[in-house]
C-alpha cells in the first residue's frame, strides 16, 4: 500500500512582523487554558484547506498546482471567541477578508482538481470559517464561564506574506499532534495600478515630435 500523509494548506504567523500579534494570541490562550487542552504555541495556525490523507504522487501535483496561485500580501484582523461543539474546540475568529476568502477558494479548487471531488476531508468552499484554534477538549458548559471581556477575543493585525502545506502526525514524544511545514509559497507585493495606458512623457523628447 502506498504511503500517505495527512496534509492541509494553512497560514502560520511565525514571521517577525507578526510577533506582537502572536504574543497577544498566546496570552489570551493561556488565560483561557483552564477550560481545556491548550494548542501548543508552535501549532497555532489558520487552516485554508484540509486535504486528508495524500499520496506522494498527489503531494507533488499539489505543489506544482500551488506554484500557479497568484495572490498578493494582505492583512487580517483577529476577532471574537467562538466554539465548535464537535470536536469541542475553542477558537479565535478572523474578521471577513476578501483576499483570504479568495486564497482559500483557490486552494480548495486546486485541491479538488488534484485529489478528486469525492476526496474525503476536503470541505466545500462555502463552509470556510477562518479561525485559529486555541483550546481542545473544551466542554460546552465551560463556555458560560468565560467573561464577556474575553469572549471579545483580541483585535490584532496579522500580515499574510505566505501560505504553506503542512503535515499533521502524532507527536513522537508526547500526546498530541505535530505539524510540519513541507513547503511554502510567498505572496507577491501588490503593484500600484497605472493611472494611464500612455507611456511616460519627458520634455527632453520634444525634438522627436
Amino acid at each position: 500500500m502506498e504511503r500517505t500523509r495527512r496534509l492541509f494548506f494553512a497560514l502560520d504567523f511565525s514571521t517577525p512582523e507578526n510577533a506582537q500579534a502572536k504574543a497577544e494570541i498566546i496570552r489570551l490562550k493561556r488565560t483561557l487554558s483552564p477550560l481545556g487542552q491548550p494548542v501548543p504555541d508552535d501549532n497555532l495556525h489558520l487552516t485554508l484547506s484540509f486535504l486528508g490523507n495524500v499520496s506522494q504522487g498527489a503531494y507533488s501535483s499539489l505543489c506544482h498546482a500551488a506554484d500557479m496561485i497568484d495572490a498578493s500580501v494582505f492583512s487580517l484582523r483577529t476577532g471574537s471567541i467562538g466554539y465548535f461543539n464537535k470536536p469541542k474546540i475553542l477558537w479565535l475568529g478572523i474578521h471577513p477578508s476578501r483576499e483570504l476568502q479568495r486564497l482559500a477558494e483557490s486552494l480548495h479548487t486546486l485541491s479538488h482538481a488534484v485529489l478528486g471531488t469525492d476526496k474525503e476531508g476536503v470541505p466545500d468552499a462555502p463552509r470556510f470559517l477562518p479561525h485559529i484554534s486555541l483550546l481542545r477538549q473544551v466542554e460546552p458548559v465551560a463556555i458560560d464561564t468565560i467573561s464577556d471581556a474575553y469572549k471579545e477575543g483580541v483585535s490584532s493585525s496579522l500580515t499574510v506574506q505566505r501560505f504553506g502545506l503542512y503535515q499533521s502526525a502524532p507527536h513522537p514524544t508526547h500526546k498530541g499532534v505535530q505539524y510540519t511545514c513541507l513547503n511554502t509559497w510567498p505572496l507577491s507585493i501588490a503593484k500600484p495600478t497605472p493611472k494611464s495606458d500612455f507611456p511616460s512623457y519627458s520634455l527632453k523628447d520634444d525634438h522627436e515630435l
